[in-house]
């Protein structure tokens, strides 16, 4: 139970880095248009993209892969409104399949609020760049979180009664409650939404530009920009798409990992097992971590996402954890810019 206890706590210290990097490397706006790229939504109504978004994390210890979890989702978007000042797009599930998952009750657990709980659509409104702007049913999002969260722990602390004695359940689930407490929260933790959303509005200087720098959490980062047009898809891509891929290389001193590491605990754990599990963390030798995060952004030439990856690496005290979240497109049906009438382009990657 204790080794439990220490995984879940670690699986929440990484949520602090999982910020997209890109989205904060902004090219000054009085620069030549000719050098930048701008993300701009050159959308249409009735416009519909397919994808395929993976969310994929495993660990590595002594040689040896263990998978934490693969699951895959299919997603339609459509643009069911488009003015001057915006657009409104429709997001719809279309189905999730768990291709695997290491520990089997939380398989099950995901699997019954899946089939009990159905999915939602978001109806999201944007800006006229295709920034996105409002979740319009938050309410509805927000409700049927609440729901599938409870349902998630009454079958989590039914199965393990024992790990409320140290992190009670309240606590948990007021912690993962802070996920969903307003828009820009739960959008903070949508990573499909921040795979689609997150340039647009954004400028970039074509070429190559690195530089050593601080990161959000002030530890030292390394990072490596490179943004240039060209076909985002061999086959059925175009000249004019464009691509942005960023990768930063960030270092965490050993002292902070531990700070990181008791602080989470002393949100999370009961009382009665805090000064235990203390003292289990200061009798542990902590190394520096090293955090590898690379994002790719592809964009057809109208501003439709082609294919996106945000993947992680993070090297701490002998283990490696891989996180690779990707979305890409598997058919679209792009309408005339400007017109009601549509062209179907049908593709498959």
């Amino acid at each position: 139970m204790k080794t439990k206890v220490f995984y879940i706590i670690f699986a929440f210290m990484l949520q602090l880095f999982t910020l997209p990097i890109a989205a904060q490397v902004v090219s000054a706006q009085q620069e030549s248009k000719d050098s930048l790229i701008n993300v701009i939504a050159y959308f249409c109504k009735n416009d519909t993209l397919s994808y395929l978004y993976e969310d994929y994390e495993a660990k590595v210890e002594n040689n040896d892969t263990i998978v934490d979890h693969y699951i895959k989702s299919e997603i339609q978007l459509v643009v069911v409104d488009s003015t001057s000042k915006g657009y409104v797009i429709e997001y719809t599930p279309i189905k999730t399949t768990i291709e695997a998952y290491k520990d089997t009750l939380m398989a099950h657990v995901m699997q019954t609020i899946m089939d009990t709980m159905g999915d939602v659509k978001y109806m999201l409104s944007t800006d006229e760049y295709g920034t996105l702007q409002h979740i319009d049913n938050w309410v509805e999002v927000r409700d049927f979180m609440k729901k599938s969260i409870k349902l998630m722990f009454d079958s989590l602390y039914s199965n393990y009664p024992q790990l409320n004695e140290i992190i009670p359940r309240q606590r948990f689930e007021a912690k993962l409650s802070s996920y969903y407490v307003n828009e820009q929260a739960y959008y903070n933790q949508c990573e499909d939404l921040q795979l689609l959303f997150q340039l647009y509005g954004k400028s970039y200087r074509i070429g190559k530009t690195e530089r050593d720098e601080s990161s959000q959490n002030g530890f030292p980062q390394h990072l490596v920009l490179i943004a240039s047009y060209g076909k985002t898809d061999e086959e059925d891509g175009f000249d004019d798409d464009y691509y942005i891929h960023c990768g930063t290389e960030t270092t965490v001193p050993k002292e902070e990992v531990k700070d990181l590491v008791k602080g989470m605990m002393n949100m999370m754990v009961s009382d009665k097992h805090l000064d235990e599990l203390n003292q289990g963390v200061d009798s542990t030798e902590y190394t520096e971590a090293k955090i590898y995060d690379a994002e790719e952004y592809n964009y057809f030439y109208n501003g439709w996402p082609c294919g996106m990856t945000h993947s992680k690496l993070t090297e701490i005290m002998g283990t490696e954890k891989h996180e690779i979240k990707s979305l890409i497109w598997t058919s679209r049906r792009w309408g005339v810019f400007g017109g009601e009438s549509s062209i179907q382009t049908d593709g498959t990657m």
